[in-house]
């Protein structure tokens, strides 16, 4: 679903990436396809019969990516997905697709929703940090070039109050601090000197670890002071702390305050960095256009480019050519040695795979909640932005995980014009067997919800968390883990770079463009 023609919009390319340019709101014609299908048996039978570097199972995201950064190392990989899409559980779904999965015999109409045909909407919807890890093997593996990206306009952070909760600007600049509405005057002065010490540090350079302030200057070792220790210099209020650290910096519960002041730093420096990264930047945070659906389709193409074969699950007739339960792994003394569908084995060096296609080498680690929004009418306190990023501190809701809002809409290409899609997303804390996943999420996202009233449709989707109960280097199968409750790829880009290690014994090396 979702492809788009190789005759796109005209573009810009801004320090690697490609954004459109002029706007444009109608979408763009399918894109012919240049990865390989099964088109007979013989065909199918044919490829498994060759040897491989390695088999990927599942196109989802982090796969996609594993496979495309394998191809353009010269490896030689064989990507296979049971389903007759690509994307797995970060799939893009139109209108259709939505309301079959989640509304039963309901049918989307225009008169309630818009034009349908504008809709794209992501199963696990995420912005990229633009100084992130992401943008930085987009541009080493020339993926940007399959795809477009747009900043999104706004960052947001949740406070409570006496009269209900409101969500604010995320204050990054001294500027932005004397004018926030979340702060007190004591503490916006506060606030914009430590903004300015955040900006002006450079991790590399000891000698900048210094600040100076009215009685002289003190010498900070971040790399031995522990989060604890580094706040209470700066003498912020709890909440200050408590938005920087999980607005800006990102994390998702209170180990920073055990974690060395360096890594809060360079978190920080991140958000800031990523701000200036791409001109016209009003968040620090970028998205596809059309969906997330784009990735990966766009590191499909990209190791198709190299080499690479792939095999959705349907012939040219759209006849499924596997079952459900037809791809195994082969081993040899413990080791994987092959992917066996009926008969016949792919050869293969190592094997990679999403949760799903092996649940019994998985550990079960919680659940994630969704709420998934079709609006009509902007969210209060953003009605200036047509995407944004809200986080709600776990303390501000009354829990002990984040919430987590994203919304996006027609600058993006995933709603039609006025309309907006939105999720509200957490980890859930408390669960019961059997439960409805709309029970669960009026329960588990009940601090968010409010902000979500107005929502055209609603629909609720519970999944199951899983990590790998080995890291692989034994048995040489290498899985992924599920995509976290967190609307931004921090999380999922820290995950797939660590299994490349995993898999080819070395850290990924980053350039800047694919090598000639």
């Amino acid at each position: 679903p979702n492809q788009r023609s190789a005759s796109a919009p005209n573009r810009t390319a801004w320090r690697g990436l490609r954004f459109p340019s002029p706007p444009s709101h109608s979408r763009a014609p399918a894109v012919p396809q240049v990865l390989h299908h099964p088109q007979t048996m013989e065909d199918w039978r044919s490829a498994f019969a060759e040897e491989w570097d390695a088999v990927v199972m599942g196109t989802g995201m982090k796969e996609c990516l594993l496979s495309g950064l394998l191809s353009v190392a010269g490896k030689k990989v064989l990507h296979v997905d049971r389903n007759n899409y690509y994307g797995g559980a970060s799939a893009s779904l139109d209108i259709q697709q939505l309301f079959s999965k989640f509304a039963g015999s309901a049918e989307p109409s225009e008169a309630e929703l818009g034009k349908l045909r504008d809709y794209a909407v992501d199963m696990v919807p995420k912005f990229i940090m633009a100084g992130g890890q992401l943008v930085k093997v987009l541009i080493h593996t020339g993926v940007a070039n399959y795809m477009e990206f747009k900043p999104v306009d706004g960052s947001y952070v949740y406070r409570k109050g006496s009269s209900g909760g409101k969500i604010f600007k995320v204050p990054t600049t001294p500027k932005e601090a004397m004018k926030s509405g979340m702060l007190g005057m004591v503490e916006k002065g506060r606030m914009a000197q430590f903004t300015a010490w955040v900006d002006a540090v450079k991790l590399e350079d000891r000698a900048s670890w210094v600040s100076k302030g009215m009685t002289g200057s003190t010498k900070l070792a971040l790399d031995t002071m522990s989060g604890a220790e580094f706040f209470k210099f700066w003498k912020l209020d709890p909440s200050t702390v408590e938005f920087l650290t999980h607005a800006c910096a990102l994390y998702r519960d209170e180990t920073y305050l055990s974690k060395p002041a360096y890594e809060i730093v360079e978190r920080m420096k991140l958000y800031l960095d990523s701000m200036l990264r791409f001109p016209g930047m009003t968040s620090p945070y970028l998205y596809t256009l059309y969906g997330l659906g784009e990735l990966p389709q766009a590191f499909a193409r990209l190791a198709a480019v190299h080499g690479g074969t792939y095999m959705l699950n349907r012939d040219l007739e759209g006849v499924p050519v596997f079952g459900p339960d037809d791809l195994t792994v082969e081993y040899e003394g413990g080791v994987a040695c092959g992917v066996k569908c009926q008969e016949v084995v792919a050869r293969t060096k190592v094997v990679i795979a999403d949760p799903s296609y092996f649940p019994k080498l998985c550990v079960p680690v919680g659940k994630v909640v969704r709420a998934i929004a079709l609006l009509g009418t902007p969210v209060a306190g953003a009605e200036d932005c047509d995407s944004f990023q809200v986080i709600f501190p776990a303390a501000q809701v009354a829990r002990k995980n984040d919430l987590y809002l994203f919304c996006c809409g027609a600058g993006h290409k995933v709603a039609p014009q006025g309309r907006y899609v939105a999720f509200l997303s957490t980890t859930v804390e408390t669960s019961v067997e059997g439960e409805s996943a709309q029970a669960t999420a009026m329960r588990e996202l009940a601090g968010g919800l409010q902000m979500l009233g107005n929502a055209t449709r609603i629909f609720y989707d519970v999944t199951d968390l899983m990590k790998p109960a080995k890291d692989g280097a034994a048995d040489k199968v290498f899985l992924s883990e599920s995509f976290d409750a967190t609307t931004h790829f921090e999380t999922a880009i820290t995950d797939v770079l660590a299994m490349y290690k995993r898999i080819s014994g070395a850290d990924l090396v980053l350039t800047d463009g694919p090598q000639q």
